[in-house]
């Protein structure tokens, strides 16, 4: 197990703008703020998203695209760098008008209306790496 002690930064609520991804409008956010560790929620409606589950035994990427209207019921992630860079990792819960709800990983999805809370994490910088057992990039392994 891997611990990083660090502390609070500053805190946002952010309401991301119509019609534009939301992984993109969160990650400009971290380039923009020089935001380089954060934990994020988020609730709101998506017009349309990109979910993926990874598969263990071939360390791939499934993806499933999912093109209607849903409610992002659960959006809960980190912020961590890699290869220099701010890199959004969340996974969402996303639920339709039928009530049946769908989750995984995100890796877009357009925004009709979503409001997220960013607190920055100051400390030791979390960097991934490619981690050989998993096949993931881990921060940490430095």
């Amino acid at each position: 197990m891997l611990m990083r002690g660090l502390k609070q930064g500053r805190c946002f609520l952010i309401r991301l703008d119509h019609s534009v991804d939301i992984v993109k409008q969160i990650s400009d956010f971290l380039d923009k703020e020089k935001i380089e560790a954060a934990a994020l929620w988020a609730i709101g409606a998506l017009k349309g998203a990109r979910i993926a589950y990874y598969d263990q035994t071939s360390h791939e990427y499934k993806t499933i695209s999912i093109d209607e209207p849903m409610e992002l019921v659960s959006f809960i992630g980190n912020a961590t760098l890699l290869n220099g860079k701010p890199f959004l990792h969340a996974h969402v819960s996303l639920a339709f008008s039928d009530g049946k709800v769908v989750g995984g990983h995100l890796e877009a999805g357009l925004v009709f209306a979503a409001e997220v809370l960013l607190q920055e994490l100051i400390g030791e910088p979390l960097i991934r790496e490619h981690d050989s057992t998993t096949g993931l990039y881990l921060w940490g392994q430095q």
